[in-house]
């Protein structure tokens, strides 16, 4: 087979991508910075880039499901932590038991699933951006006390925007964890670390501007080029 190099070619800039973090991490305040590498880093490549970051003293990492926690799993020191964001099926639960991944359980019944386990793990709760999370009213009313909760998250759905949905979820996520038991509290994503403390609580979760991104103007003075698209001419 031959072998022929493309002619355009994707350049990382490590550095970049460490200075990012390290820039939101400062922002954050009193919280942590986290990162989210689902979808393979935003198609970067999760490997090298949870081996960068990890090495710069970042320690949560974010990811869609148990296969891609599997792929970074053998990377992680023992102060690191991984939080499958899709939560637990039933076809996910020998996998699940047997990893140092914590699922971030999303409705009623990953909790019933998951009480049974006495393992770690993580809640959403749905504040506004109706993706993923349980709701209000139905946390209330769930048995969460079975639970061992490291983390206590829910998601922005306009940080990017002022708008007044952000103070509406800020509110309504002060008032759902006011009766949860758990190490941690996070509500910032990359945006949302740029609305203030406020919003920062433990831990903040940056996926998009730490790849270069810019969803609001205060992080343009702070956030690198992390991709440079590179064509033979």
């Amino acid at each position: 087979m031959s072998d022929i190099s493309s002619t355009v070619k994707l350049h990382l800039d490590s550095d970049a991508l460490i200075s990012n973090w390290r820039a939101l991490d400062e922002m954050s305040g009193s919280a942590n910075a986290g990162a989210a590498v689902k979808a393979n880093a935003y198609g970067l490549g999760a490997i090298e880039t949870t081996r960068r970051l990890q090495s710069a003293g970042c320690r949560d990492f974010f990811v869609a499901n148990w296969q891609e926690a599997s792929e970074i799993e053998p990377l992680i020191d023992a102060n690191t932590k991984i939080s499958v964001l899709n939560g637990i099926r039933p076809e996910d639960m020998k996998t699940a038991t047997s990893s140092r991944a914590k699922p971030v359980l999303n409705t009623i019944e990953q909790i019933k699933r998951w009480s049974v386990t006495n393992r770690p793990c993580d809640i959403m709760i749905n504040t506004g951006m109706n993706r993923l999370g349980i709701d209000a009213v139905d946390l209330a009313g769930a048995d969460v006390g079975a639970l061992s909760i490291d983390m206590a998250m829910s998601h922005l759905a306009s940080a990017d925007e002022d708008r007044q949905q952000n103070t509406d979820q800020l509110n309504e996520y002060t008032s759902s964890i006011a009766g949860v038991v758990a190490k941690r509290f996070s509500l910032a994503n990359s945006a949302g670390i740029a609305l203030g403390p406020k919003y920062q609580f433990d831990c903040t979760r940056p996926g998009l501007s730490l790849y270069g991104g810019i969803p609001r103007n205060e992080l343009s003075r702070i956030i690198r080029q992390v991709v440079f698209p590179q064509a033979q001419i």
